[in-house]
């Protein structure tokens, strides 16, 4: 009931986001949490496994069953008794109809419905840390489709600036080579820079359009779906190595491996169970009825309680157990290894992740006033230029300088917005 009502929630949520002009990071999360088809499977499967972790799957509860049985028949009879009397008859009619109810328990087995009751619940939080997982992974890409969205649409705005800039430049020139001030050469070069400006916008429109796409698959909207992203997407420049390192062992797929672990271990004393003795209790009410059209018996009526008490103790199995015991001793040891592995897979990945992002930070401190000076300088040339104080050569260079350090800017908020990400994600606290 609670995942239902989440989900209605969801799609009302998803419902509302088309009719907005924007679409901010939190409503694409939310949206993809509803829509996302590999959720929905982990949803799934953890509620099976929910399902499942019941008492009666482990065997511990009595199961009672209502038998019936009618049996008619036709049959020829020929009979002889001892005092010398003979009965002989052809087409003798008779019925026999059995019922009874039936209670089936198992006393003791060897304490196997514990071990199994055990494992099925570490199944069910397996499962739950599989859902855990894939809504990690799923908040990870989304953040990664959108942040690259709002690259690709930064970067355009940047060309379009510098369009608007060849394009002025290039009206100075006709203007001033109608002066008599430039050349053709002059003129040929603004109008070159100018249609290459035009060419790098519309390769940028497409880029965007391409990245949009992409979120789009992602959140399962309609692949053609045009909205507004919230450009203010903030980079946590506070995280701390060490407090992310000591939860990697928090990370869903860690404690899934743990699950394993468990659940190999009730998997060893389910087979131990096998090898002590067992103890099932039943209990029926029977009733019975035959009836004979001829023959030493005509009417027979029986019913009663019954009871039955069944004591098993094994002696050969022919080494089974032991074998699968050994199976499963073995698959212990690589749900055991498997762990040590991914721990050692995260803290690695953690630890470069961290120092890629630890450089990131840094640069973006440094590219806050990269972009102030390099705007300044490129209005300083266009000043100067107009003021036929530089040369072409030191205006393309401003331009050149203006797109290499808005572009290094750029580049460097996104992957430190991934790294970030790929940091809370490891660390487990992505899903937070």
């Amino acid at each position: 009931m609670k995942n239902n009502g989440l989900i209605l929630l969801l799609l009302m949520f998803s419902c509302k986001v088309f009719g907005q002009s924007t679409l901010t990071l939190e409503d694409a999360v939310r949206v993809a949490l509803e829509n996302n088809f590999q959720i929905k499977i982990a949803q799934n499967e953890s509620q099976i496994a929910h399902i499942n972790n019941h008492p009666g799957a482990a065997g511990m509860l009595p199961t009672i069953a209502v038998n019936a049985t009618d049996n008619p028949a036709l049959s020829n009879l020929k009979q002889e008794f001892t005092n010398g009397s003979t009965i002989e008859r052809n087409n003798v009619g008779s019925n026999a109809f059995a019922a009874n109810v039936a209670l089936n328990y198992t006393v003791f087995d060897g304490l196997k419905m514990f071990a199994t009751r055990k494992r099925l619940a570490e199944l069910e939080l397996m499962g739950e840390n599989k859902l855990k997982s894939q809504v990690q992974n799923t908040l990870s890409q989304v953040i990664q489709r959108y942040s690259a969205v709002i690259k690709q649409q930064s970067y355009l705005t940047v060309v379009q600036q510098l369009q608007k800039v060849s394009e002025e430049r290039l009206q100075l020139v006709k203007l001033r080579q109608t002066a008599g001030m430039a050349n053709n050469t002059d003129l040929y070069l603004a109008e070159l820079d100018f249609t290459s400006r035009k060419q790098a916008v519309l390769s940028q429109v497409n880029a965007v359009k391409s990245a949009l796409t992409d979120l789009n698959v992602t959140l399962n909207f309609p692949a053609d779906s045009s909205y507004l992203l919230n450009a203010n997407l903030p980079v946590n420049t506070n995280l701390r190595y060490a407090e992310l390192v000591s939860q990697v062992d928090m990370n869903p797929e860690i404690l899934a491996n743990e699950n394993q672990i468990n659940i190999s271990l009730q998997a060893q004393k389910e087979i131990q169970a096998a090898r002590l003795p067992q103890l099932k209790l039943s209990a029926a009410y029977n009733y019975n009825l035959s009836q004979s059209q001829a023959g030493f018996t005509l009417y027979n009526q029986a019913y009663g309680p019954s009871a039955l008490v069944t004591l098993s103790v094994p002696v050969f199995s022919g080494n089974v157990n032991v074998r699968n015991l050994k199976s499963a001793k073995l698959q212990t040891q690589n749900a055991e290894l498997q762990l040590e592995q991914n721990k050692k897979l995260y803290q690695g990945l953690l630890l470069q992740t961290w120092q890629t992002y630890s450089m990131l930070v840094a640069q973006i401190e440094l590219d806050k006033t990269d972009v102030k000076t390099a705007k300044d300088y490129l209005d300083l040339m266009t000043t100067r230029y107009q003021m036929g104080q530089s040369t072409v050569v030191d205006y393309r260079e401003a331009q050149r300088s203006f797109e290499e350090v808005n572009y290094r800017v750029i580049n460097n908020l996104y992957l430190a917005k991934l790294a970030e990400t790929d940091l809370l994600r490891l660390s487990g606290r992505l899903i937070k």
